[in-house]
């Protein structure tokens, strides 16, 4: 787990989740083309919620054991913005590997 610390000062821990974790989370959210030519995002919230389920593995002072999953109440401690911010979080810490593109042998 990696230990970073919110704009607010809290403390979180991600998980590294696996590619099939991250397909099923990313699968969640679609854009949506309306007839005005604007764009929508459908899912939005579950997308945010299911990042946060599945990579938050401590807060504070819990923290998950055996794959746990935060329950609410920890979860709920966190305002509408530190969630925002957390679900990024455990984005930007689900990189496969950085150092050996895809096309490399």
């Amino acid at each position: 787990m990696t230990e970073k610390t919110l704009s607010t000062g809290k403390i979180v821990y991600i998980r590294k989740l696996s590619r099939v974790d991250i397909r099923k989370i990313k699968d969640l959210g679609s854009q949506r083309l309306f007839p005005d030519g604007s764009i929508g995002l459908v899912g939005a919230a579950k997308v945010q919620d299911a990042w946060i389920d599945k990579g938050l593995g401590g807060l504070g002072d819990w923290k998950a054991s055996n794959g746990e999953v935060a329950p609410d109440d920890i979860i709920m401690q966190l305002n509408e913005t530190e969630q925002f911010e957390l679900s990024e979080l455990i984005k930007s810490e689900q990189i496969v590997n950085p150092t050996k593109p895809s096309s490399s042998d």
